[in-house]
């Protein structure tokens, strides 16, 4: 039987979007939990390598270099992503070509565990009076909800015929502090993604599993019962901020602005084709 357990002190995991600003907190997080043998790829450079870490630089599309970053690693932390921002043709170079590349790497390369940065974006058409589960059908706001489901699509058909085992983040709001009223419901502070993303990494099966990425915020809509389960305990709270929002100007103490769960990107334009 397979040993699906990854360990801490043993196993080698690879993160990539290691520049990148969620990245960056996890890398904090993951350290301080003990995680001794951590790679690293971007296509930016990474400066402040730990002692615990090793850096490569990689573009998503290089599935040479990353059929050697993958050699011997027992887990892939995926962060590498492209926002809506980008031209639709960065986007899907980005967010499908090189996740399909990245995790064919990774299948191949005989990675165990997969940690995914998928996104609430995924059921961000649902009325926000909907409390989503995983289960449920998902309903994109956005093209870029949509190869986020994508990820998730490929990560269920992993489990099925090549038992490996995924978690795929539904994160939300994810910066140093809230940024809109909207944040106070979906926000992640970077502390409580390290310690999804080790909760994630520790569980001994997950199996094929979704979560949503969220702290322990007071005006959290749906709480995810999945969380327990996992061993994800959230610290932070957008509420502790609620303050420096309004001294902004942010109408915080009135009613929910939008509709839907995925705020206004349920009505932005899709990205530009060039």
């Amino acid at each position: 039987m397979r040993n699906h357990k990854i360990d801490p002190a043993r196993d080698t995991i690879l993160i990539t979007g290691a520049a990148g600003r969620i990245a960056t907190g996890v890398r904090l997080g993951l350290r301080a939990a003990g995680w001794r043998h951590v790679r690293l790829t971007d296509a930016r450079p990474v400066e402040d390598v730990g002692d615990n870490e090793e850096f490569c630089a990689a573009d998503v599309s290089d599935r040479e270099t990353y059929a050697r970053l993958v050699k011997g690693a027992s887990a892939l932390v995926h962060l590498a992503g492209a926002g809506a921002n980008y031209s639709l043709e960065h986007l899907f170079r980005i967010n499908v070509r090189g996740l399909f590349d990245v995790f064919e790497s990774a299948r191949l390369g005989g990675v165990r565990r997969i940690v995914y940065a998928s996104s609430n974006h995924t059921f961000g058409c649902y009325p926000i009076t909907t409390q989503v589960t995983a289960d449920m059908p998902v309903r994109p706001d956005s093209l870029y909800g949509a190869f986020k489901v994508y990820g998730e699509a490929v990560l269920r058909a992993y489990y099925e015929r090549h038992d490996i085992r995924s978690v795929s983040l539904r994160i939300g709001t994810c910066f140093p502090l809230p940024i809109d009223q909207r944040s106070l419901s979906t926000w992640l502070s970077l502390p409580d993604a390290a310690r999804l993303v080790d909760a994630s990494l520790r569980h001994p099966d997950p199996g094929y599993l979704i979560v949503k990425g969220y702290s322990a915020n007071s005006r959290l809509l749906h709480r995810d019962p999945n969380w327990q389960w996992l061993g994800y305990e959230p610290q932070d709270n957008a509420e502790n901020h609620v303050d420096m929002l309004r001294a902004k100007g942010v109408d915080v103490d009135g009613p929910w602005e939008w509709k839907e769960h995925g705020g206004h990107w349920a009505h932005a334009p899709e990205p530009r084709v060039s």
